[in-house]
């Protein structure tokens, strides 16, 4: 999929978030969510076969990320992705280790 992509073609920003532990007011435990950093990225849906395809799936109602291969940070299955006020958790990291261009992230939105 990534062989189609052009840089220009990444035109959405996402951010990654994940879970750390702090404290509060109080000095008590609690777990936040702590934005990693934010970058640009082209957001593709599910084709109407791919959608009929993967009904009753993992992969059902999930959304590509594609993102470039080079992060300022590594990109973890237990991070979300925050895109247009909508937060969605990781269900697969394609890296792009062969040409390391891109790297593909799929995604499903949080309900």
């Amino acid at each position: 999929m990534s062989n189609f992509i052009k840089t220009y073609d990444l035109s959405e920003r996402i951010t990654f978030i994940e879970k750390k532990n702090d404290k509060d007011k109080l000095g008590g435990n609690i777990v936040i969510d702590t934005v990693v950093f934010s970058c640009w990225a082209s957001v593709q849906s599910q084709f109407l076969n791919e959608v009929k395809s993967t009904i009753g799936t993992i992969l059902e109602d999930t959304l590509t990320f594609i993102i470039r291969y080079q992060q300022v940070a590594a990109i973890k299955n237990t991070m979300k992705i925050e895109w247009s006020n909508e937060i969605y958790e990781i269900v697969k990291i394609n890296r792009g280790v062969a040409r390391k261009d891109f790297t593909t992230i799929i995604a499903k939105a949080v309900s």
